[in-house]
């Protein structure tokens, strides 16, 4: 095989296990011939949309576009409104979901449904792996709108088949009897290296799960242990690590901890490996440009170049990385302050002193946005917590943070020991949670409704009772003529315009859904029971039941309106 091709799979065997499904073993034999069937079958575009949620369907979505020549978009996020205008912008697409129950979109977008290809047979034939062309851009992948709105980053199959590369021999290879488990959706940059490209090119198998919670990770685990596997190495992010930790005094079978997305803190890392008796490593990197550098938070604050990586300073201060998987050479604007000067071949250790726009200045003074906010966190009683601008030219930090019991002047108060009074924040809202997305980070836009909502006059929130619903979908609701012939189902945004609506007729005005899950279908005529938690206002909880099951969980950002509707 040339290098103008490289393969989907390596490191296994036909009969190893790449994945499970539905607790049965999928080796990598009958993987690639239900990616070679599936991909004769999906529709024919320049574009497939991967919003697969199992590991084991995304793995199998992917594979397929790509097998097909696609280009695989991966949004960060399933809000429609952001995913309708990424339609708009690459209208030559479709969507691959788990379930057909999914196509929760009204469009005339096709879809196409990949958990009923996974019943292939044993005896399928195919192998060895096929080959993908190296040059084909193989995904679009999204950064997470922290600081500006999300960008598109296109990514080639080789640049992405070698970074996977770059992650072993960083981190070394996995041993034989590891599994791997990520907690970070696979749409996500570091979810799509360490739970696709990763699994994919080791020889080694995923787990289905993505724990959310303490008692998701032991259920895991002890699944994990069940199938035969000895070791699992996990691939999280450090607000997630510090839920795990907070609550689990043990972790039998976890080997190996791996995180990413935002900075490690030290001391937690240090807790960790001390109650644990886990390594806890952690990856700079970014979108643009995936793994580029890592370190062991517990033992050295500096950060190693990844494998084949090399940094250099440029003349204007920003440094210039190069090498690797890297097909080009990317500029990073974080201010790094190396160990000793770079030298030519750029492998000496750094530290991170500040992501781009994570400096401020305020009254002539600088100071970062994420050590202030470290100190916001190490206030006794504070569970969360966030420092940020409102605006760029603000001339006052705003900050939202989750205390039950403390209030906004005694937060203020602790801040005052350790911060300049320049940046002690103001307004400082007391908030029931932060409007965190799926990877733990805090989309700028969502902030900022955050701080809209906290500065309208509070209500009284053990006064607020839940919003309440019960009515139907009529068969001659205009979606669901020849949306599923045969076998009606009320598609999930026509759920969640009724939640909408019953917001609005009670003065609320939807800014963004941070979270929803679809866990049954609904059918046309079914009584529908609709209960909205505004306790947590500007979080609004809905759940909505269909003849008594649970249908549909999740919760928006809300914001009042002058006027009830």
């Amino acid at each position: 095989m040339s290098t103008a091709e490289l393969p989907l799979l390596c490191g296994f065997s036909p009969e190893k296990t790449l994945a499970w499904h539905d607790g049965r073993p999928l080796s990598a034999q009958v993987f690639c011939a239900a990616a070679i069937a599936l991909s004769a079958r999906v529709p024919v575009a320049r574009y497939a949309f991967n919003l697969c949620e199992s590991t084991t369907g995304f793995l199998l979505a992917s594979a397929a576009a790509l097998l097909a020549g696609q280009t695989l978009i991966l949004p960060s996020t399933r809000l429609a409104r952001t995913l309708e205008q990424l339609l708009g912008a690459y209208p030559d697409s479709y969507c691959l979901i788990d379930t057909i129950a999914q196509s929760d979109q009204t469009t005339d977008r096709a879809w196409c449904a990949v958990s009923p290809q996974l019943d292939v047979t044993g005896d399928a034939i195919a192998w060895p792996p096929p080959a993908i062309a190296a040059a084909q851009t193989a995904a679009i992948l999204f950064t997470s709108g922290s600081t500006h709105a999300p960008k598109p980053h296109a990514k080639q199959w080789g640049e992405l088949w070698r970074g996977a590369e770059t992650f072993m021999r960083s981190f070394g290879a996995p041993p034989p009897r590891v599994a791997i488990l990520g907690t970070v959706p696979p749409q996500h940059m570091f979810g799509f290296e360490t739970t696709c490209m990763l699994p994919m090119q080791s020889g080694r198998p995923v787990l289905e799960a993505r724990p959310a919670l303490p008692a998701d990770l032991a259920h895991a685990l002890r699944t994990a242990a069940s199938l035969g596997v000895d070791q699992v190495w996990l691939m999280t992010t450090p607000l997630q690590l510090h839920a795990f930790h907070r609550e689990l005094t043990s972790v039998p079978g976890l080997a190996r901890i791996i995180s990413a997305t935002m900075p490690l803190d030290p001391a937690l890392a240090q807790a960790i490996e001390r109650d644990w008796e886990v390594p806890v490593e952690e990856i700079y990197g970014c979108t643009e440009g995936g793994i580029l550098a890592t370190r062991r938070p517990a033992q050295s604050t500096y950060f190693t170049p990844a494998a084949g990586i090399a940094f250099a300073t440029l003349a204007e201060g920003a440094t210039n990385v190069s090498g690797g998987h890297l097909p080009n050479g990317l500029t990073l604007t974080d201010r790094l302050r190396p160990d000793v000067p770079l030298d030519r071949d750029g492998s000496g250790r750094f530290e991170l002193l500040g992501r781009d726009d994570d400096m401020v200045k305020i009254a002539g003074k600088r100071a970062s946005l994420s050590g202030l906010t470290r100190e916001l966190l190490q206030i006794p009683g504070v569970r969360d917590g966030v420092m940020f601008l409102a605006a760029p030219d603000a001339s006052r930090l705003a900050g939202a943070v989750v205390a039950p019991g403390l209030s906004a002047a005694s937060v203020r108060a602790f801040l005052a020991r350790s911060v300049d009074p320049a940046f002690l924040p103001r307004p400082l809202l007391i908030v029931a949670a932060l409007p965190r997305d799926a990877n733990g980070k805090l989309p700028h836009a969502d902030l900022l409704v955050l701080l809209a909502s906290g500065r309208e006059p509070a209500k009284s929130r053990a006064a607020v009772a839940p919003l309440l619903l019960r009515t139907s979908i009529s068969s001659g609701h205009p979606t669901l003529p020849g949306h599923f012939p045969g076998h009606p189902i009320v598609p999930g945004v026509v759920l969640l315009e009724l939640i909408e609506t019953l917001l609005a007729r009670n003065g609320y005005e939807v800014n963004a859904c941070p979270q929803v899950k679809f866990l049954a279908q609904v059918a046309p005529g079914e009584p529908l029971d609709i209960k909205v938690d505004l306790a947590d206002a500007p979080i609004a909880r809905f759940a909505i039941d269909a003849a008594g099951r649970n249908a549909v969980i999740g919760r928006f950002l809300c914001s009042m309106s002058t006027e009830p509707a």
